[in-house]
């Protein structure tokens, strides 16, 4: 389960995850992590806002995991950052605020997810885990 993931993200260093998972070559393992995020991103949990010049080729291992992570449970969850905007708006009573949700739109995926953690373990909801 994504205890175990976590875990596992703690207890060993990025590069060593990213090795375990695709591969002995860095190389090749860092393009197949951000081929992977980039499966895991799709089109509805993505905001696309990455340096042109950098792009995720530069992106630290660790940022790239914990991204593939939370889109990964952003879909499975919910299924986009709309429906996620939608459940985050509902839960703090707000959902017929269209300004509130424009600027919660305008948040970043992982942003969002923690918020939507937060007010779901607040209002004694279901485990956002």
């Amino acid at each position: 389960g994504r205890v175990g993931v976590m875990v596992q993200l703690m207890s060993k260093s990025p590069l060593s995850i990213v090795k375990e998972r695709f591969g002995d070559d860095p190389k090749k393992a860092k393009e197949q992590l951000i081929a992977a995020v980039k499966k895991a991103a799709g089109k509805d949990v993505w905001l696309d806002r990455l340096n042109g010049a950098k792009g995720l080729e530069h992106t630290s291992n660790k940022k790239l995991l914990h991204l593939e992570h939370v889109l990964g449970a952003v879909t499975q969850a919910l299924g986009s950052r709309d429906k996620l905007v939608d459940e985050i708006a509902k839960a703090q009573g707000r959902d017929k605020d269209g300004e509130y949700k424009a600027r919660l739109g305008e948040e970043s995926t992982p942003a969002l997810w923690d918020r939507y953690q937060a007010v779901q373990s607040r209002a004694g909801g279901r485990s956002a885990k």
